[in-house]
């Protein structure tokens, strides 16, 4: 990989977060050949340069910006936000990119060029199910690169003794989740309802990747204290919610998310259902 603007110590460091990351994850050798990874300070204006050219694949975040080349040899672009980048920060937000670029490498080889995806040829790929599946994929393998390295930071190069990693307790940010329970909460009709009910998936498919670097079962009430089961029984139903939590987790790489994709639909579906019910009860 090629990295432009990064200093020997970033470089390093983010070496050893590669190192954390799982060759089944991401096949990072095809792709390290053919990629360029740039911070920049002028985040806003190269991202409206590249925009005629590579539209939005339903990714895109203020922190960085995946440059995704669909032919098979073609060369990606990441682009690093500088400005919202303190710490190690950076480790997270590139790995997130980087495991996006894999999956998207994946689906592409498996359906065609995404950016030609019509609505209706993206929902029979379970396109949509897949972007939930990545970026919930991309959080929990991004926190675990970023505690790894943030470990090493203050415990020296080597290992811990039998390879198993202790950290404090951890805190889960919540507002995200919070924000997209109430907008569904209280949406006024169903078509406002439809309108948030895809932002709460995406928080929920977050919120769950930083939960799945530190379990192995779909209990997220075990890890944070404040994991809102009473709203999201209220809004989406708590099985459906778990049953989407257990789909992500059991889809731990490429060939798992095929086979986990139906459960994925179905699990959504029925968050769906739930929500018709508030506004049509019995039909």
């Amino acid at each position: 990989m090629e990295m432009f603007n990064f200093s020997a110590g970033e470089t390093s460091r983010i070496n050893q977060a590669l190192g954390f990351i799982g060759k089944q994850e991401v096949d990072l050798d095809r792709l390290a050949s053919r990629t360029l990874i740039v911070k920049t300070e002028n985040f806003a204006d190269e991202c409206e340069q590249i925009a005629p050219y590579f539209a939005g694949l339903g990714l895109e975040n203020n922190n960085a910006r995946l440059v995704f080349n669909t032919s098979k040899d073609g060369a990606h672009k990441i682009l690093l936000n500088k400005t919202n980048i303190s710490g190690l920060s950076y480790i997270h937000t590139l790995v997130n990119e980087l495991v996006h670029l894999g999956n998207l490498s994946r689906f592409n080889a498996d359906h065609g060029n995404v950016y030609r995806l019509e609505p209706e040829q993206a929902i029979a790929d379970h396109y949509y199910e897949f972007l939930l599946w990545t970026k919930f994929q991309a959080m929990k393998i991004a926190t675990r690169a970023h505690a790894l390295v943030s470990w090493h930071e203050v415990n020296g190069e080597a290992r811990p003794d039998g390879g198993h990693y202790q950290f404090a307790q951890v805190a889960f940010p919540g507002e995200g989740i919070n924000a997209a329970l109430q907008g569904v909460q209280g949406a006024a009709t169903i078509a406002t309802w439809r309108e948030g009910f895809w932002d709460l998936l995406e928080e929920l498919a977050f919120y769950f990747g930083r939960l799945a670097f530190y379990q192995q079962e779909p209990r997220p009430g075990d890890l944070d204290e404040h994991f809102p089961a009473a709203v999201i029984e209220e809004t989406v139903g708590l099985y459906n919610c778990l049953a989407l939590y257990a789909a992500l987790q059991a889809a731990r790489d490429y060939p798992g998310w095929l086979a986990e994709k139906h459960n994925l639909r179905a699990a959504i579906v029925g968050m769906q259902e739930q929500g018709k019910q508030r506004y049509a009860p019995g039909t």
